[in-house]
């Protein structure tokens, strides 16, 4: 995968500890694309490098430069295919021969250049070795050429044999080193400003507190964290320009207390442009170079003309400006998705400083005020905040609450929902001494959307206690910033013992494993108890965890059995000081009574061609349900069925594909399918994929017509050259220039087609015929940028063929008359009877020598030695008795 001296060398950059968690998110993210390739690519051999598609295997890894270029503007799918590309590349390593040939040198060339010879698919390359106890070493024949192994239930079986770096992948070269940074966040932070430039005019009246509401909760994060920028800058813009403010300050919580003073105010001027541009040069002015201002007003710029005057103060200091639009003032028209209309000069305004200065614009409302900050100031500023608990306070509980604090944390946040006034609320340390909000150090606010927020500098490690001064009923977030930081995830259990992630919502009453990556964890640093708390924070069951510690952070993990509510995961242990700590995961689970499994490619989507999504619905409940199955996407890409209902019964499996067609060119969309109980309407899962849009054709390979089937009878290699078989197949393609056409297998078998060369489109017909010693295969595709396709031939419904001695034998035709046919069986039925009775015969005899040997001498014990074959056997398949 990654070299770990590779990531040993990125750790030792000088980087704020949130940087490094960032890039560690990165990495395990990263990690956990390359084992789910494992289960969503199981029956594509040459992903694993098996069976011998070592070539194939070598192209794919060719074509992930293509297919990473087309992702890089969004990082998670970046990321989800670096994890494939980077999984072939290790699989490499450990499915071939190279390592045995070549020992740690990394073969450069792999998925770069020309590949070295692959042996043929006939030839002998290893020695034979019934022998389990034996370490099988020295056993490959073949030499300067790559092989690999066989793995069964793969997308291959194995042909029976006929009688008679560092850059080796070039993935880095590839993306460059700026996509690299921003995939693994290796970020070295800078002095900078953090800067607002708010309208506080008459018409922000309907979206001032939801600004103010979610500007606070940045700045509460930000202070005293690791993000924390060196100085903070407000600027207050209006009509008349006279009314214009601007503000710097270097503490945080001054600044928190100014933004908590706005209120629109209706100004001398009724006309709605206001002076927005001079708002902005108000807080360029005051900032550092090389930070970011972020604009909220609801109304065009009054002052546009200024718009150069802007640009060039801003390039000067190299600033960036991101404008959050609401809706237009005085001009609420609505479009036809209900989405405010804004004039053209509004746009063209913001448009053109965000595009001049590397900014972005985002039209919004204050609904989605929220979401859309996060996402615009959260790449700059990402909130480091780790949950240390939540709950509801009931009004029948008692009047205090204690507060865990471990030695790690810098900035503790209270925030207390439901509260009248700041007062209501007070918070002591271990000692019994009331915090007065005095030091400088710490601050209590009251927002105008009824939440009290607390929040205190290096607090002592320690209990203290939150006491509420008003009983009502609260709900309460105790927040912080710390170094150990904690990512979980959810692992489904295959059938064969192993583990992925899962994907959509857990299943009652069933076991899955919780996986918790604990980051900065120090050498002496444990955790004890995973537990799961229902939705108001109350304990429903405690698990020990198991520990674990990996070159990037310590794994803590515990099997449950998923309750009937919702759920969220806690975890106990202790830091590195040995002091209590508690970490809790913000997702909430919703267990479900239905499985929902989508079984579509993630390949690349054709503009213009329909693409089926396939789908299973799987009723893991306990009575009989009927569910309504929803697809929808981003793009208005669905077509036809967008609604299906089933009724199914327990265990019953329904599937009806649903229809994609894009129609945009170069895009990445996303689509979700949902599955809701009809009765009640609760949504039981709901997953989401993505997939890219190309202009280009990739080779699309499928099976026309297929004549012959290779029964039993046939499969041995006594006379599986007898039966014959025949297949046609078509090709498609466009924009592109195919490689090869080729197939998995060479033993017997003949394919024809017309000459590829300079062939830019398709289709092309593929002629292929072999016998039963080839029941399965594949015929492979590949395009000049290694874009695979396969079309699968399985004439022996999935069985091989086995090696047997050559017997002389008459082959039956199909003509043959049933008076030939009635012979044949009776003598097959006489020679039966007569092999019964004689080894009938012979068994007695064996029986009396037994009883004679018995007399004469004794037996020698076998029973311990089949038992150590029988352990050796289950050790080398990893299985348990």
């Amino acid at each position: 995968m990654i070299p770990k001296s590779c990531i040993q060398n990125l750790l030792h950059l000088h980087l704020d500890p949130n940087g490094q968690q960032t890039m560690m998110q990165k990495v395990h993210a990263l990690r956990k694309a390359v084992a789910e390739t494992q289960e969503n690519k199981k029956d594509t051999a040459y992903i694993h490098c098996h069976a011998d598609q070592i070539v194939l295997a070598h192209n794919f890894v060719k074509s992930c430069k293509q297919k990473l270029f087309t992702r890089k503007d969004d990082l998670d799918e970046f990321i989800t295919q670096l994890g494939e590309c980077l999984y072939t590349i290790q699989s490499f390593y450990s499915n071939t021969n190279w390592v045995e040939m070549y020992g740690g040198v990394a073969y450069e060339d792999f998925g770069i250049n020309d590949l070295m010879d692959v042996a043929a698919l006939e030839e002998d390359t290893c020695l034979d070795n019934a022998d389990y106890n034996s370490e099988c070493k020295n056993n490959i024949r073949v030499k300067g050429k790559l092989t690999s192994g066989y793995h069964h239930g793969r997308g291959n079986t194995k042909p029976a044999k006929a009688i008679g770096s560092s850059t080796g992948t070039g993935v880095l070269y590839t993306i460059g080193p700026k996509l690299f940074e921003d995939v693994f966040h290796v970020k070295r932070r800078k002095d900078m400003t953090l800067a607002m430039a708010i309208d506080y005019t008459g018409s922000m009246a309907d979206d001032i507190d939801a600004v103010k509401t979610k500007v606070i909760e940045l700045l509460t994060n930000t202070v005293g964290s690791a993000n924390e920028p060196a100085d903070y800058v407000l600027s207050m813009f209006h009509d008349p320009e006279s009314w214009n403010s601007a503000y710097k300050y270097v503490d945080g919580y001054k600044m928190i207390n100014k933004v908590q003073t706005i209120e629109s105010v209706s100004g001398i001027n009724s006309d709605c442009p206001e002076y927005a541009a001079a708002g902005m040069l108000g807080a360029i002015e005051l900032m550092r170079d090389d930070s970011p201002l972020y604009v909220f007003t609801d109304a065009d710029a009054k002052d546009a003309g200024r718009i150069q005057e802007v640009i060039n103060a801003a390039k000067v200091k190299n600033i960036t400006v991101s404008s959050l639009l609401t809706s237009q003032c005085a001009r609420r028209k609505r479009s036809a998705l209900g989405r405010p209309e804004r004039s053209a000069s509004s746009l063209s305004f913001f448009q053109q400083i965000a595009e001049a200065t590397g900014g972005s614009v985002h039209e919004t409302d204050k609904e989605n005020i929220g979401n859309v900050l996060d996402t615009v100031i959260g790449e700059t500023f990402p909130s480091s905040e780790i949950i240390i608990d939540s709950f509801d306070w009931s009004a029948t509980e008692t009047d205090d609450q204690n507060i865990t604090v471990d030695s790690t944390i810098t900035v503790l946040k209270i925030s207390v929902t439901g509260s009248s006034a700041e007062t209501d609320v007070d918070i002591y340390y271990a000692n019994g001494t009331l915090e007065t909000f005095t030091s400088g150090k710490s601050t209590r606010i009251y927002t105008s959307s009824g939440e009290t927020i607390i929040s205190i500098q290096h607090p002592p490690d320690s209990i203290m206690k939150l006491k509420r001064n008003v009983i009502n009923d609260w709900k309460v977030n105790i927040t912080a910033q710390s170094s150990i930081k904690v990512d979980g995830e959810l692992l489904k259990h295959s059938k064969t013992g192993e583990m992925f992630s899962l994907k959509g919502s857990p299943i009652s009453d069933t076991n899955y494993t919780v996986a918790l990556s604990v980051y900065s964890f120090g050498s002496n640093g444990t955790c004890h108890t995973i537990a799961l708390t229902d939705s108001i924070g109350n304990i429903m069951s405690s698990y020990e965890a198991s520990q674990l510690q990996r070159d990037l952070d310590t794994l803590c993990a515990a099997t449950f059995r998923t309750p009937y509510v919702k759920f969220q995961v806690k975890l106990y242990g202790n830091d590195d000081s040995g002091r209590p700590f508690t970490r809790k995961l913000s997702e909430l689970h919703k267990p479900a009574s239905v499985e929902l499994t989508i079984t579509a490619s993630t390949d690349d989507i054709l503009i213009g061609k329909e693409r089926l999504i396939g789908y299973e619905v799987l009723n893991r409940g306990t009575v009989t349900e009927t569910y309504q199955v929803l697809i929808s996407d981003d793009h208005s890409f669905t077509e036809g069925i967008t609604v299906v209902e089933y009724t199914c019964f327990l265990g019953m499996v329904q599937m009806e594909p649903l229809l994609l067609k894009p129609t945009t060119p170069s895009v990445i969309f996303s689509y979700t399918i949902s599955v809701s109980i009809v009765s009640t309407g609760d949504v039981q899962q709901s997953i989401i994929r993505k997939l890219v849009v190309t202009d280009v054709e990739r080779p699309d390979c499928t099976v026309v017509h297929t004549d012959g089937i290779c029964g039993i009878s046939s499969l041995n290699t006594a006379n599986c050259s007898l039966y014959t078989w025949t297949a046609l197949a078509e090709v498609t393609f466009s924009g592109t220039l195919l490689e090869s056409i080729s197939s998995t297998v060479g033993m017997s078998v003949k394919m024809t087609h017309v000459n590829i060369t300079g062939l830019s489109t398709g289709p092309i017909a593929v002629n292929i015929s072999g016998d039963c010693c080839t029941p399965s295969l594949y015929i492979n595709v590949i395009d000049l940028d290694g874009f695979i396709s396969q079309c699968d031939l399985s004439f022996g419904d999935g069985q091989s063929v086995k090696s047997v001695e050559v017997v002389s034998e008459p082959s039956v035709s199909s003509g043959t008359d049933i008076y030939t046919i009635i012979i044949i069986l009776t003598v097959c039925v006489t020679v039966v009877i007569i092999v019964v009775i004689s080894a009938f015969v012979l068994r007695m005899h064996q029986i009396k020598s037994k009883d004679a040997l018995y007399r004469s001498k004794a037996i020698p014990d076998t029973t311990r030695k089949e038992t150590f074959n029988a352990e050796m056997i289950y050790k080398k398949q990893r299985l348990s008795h």
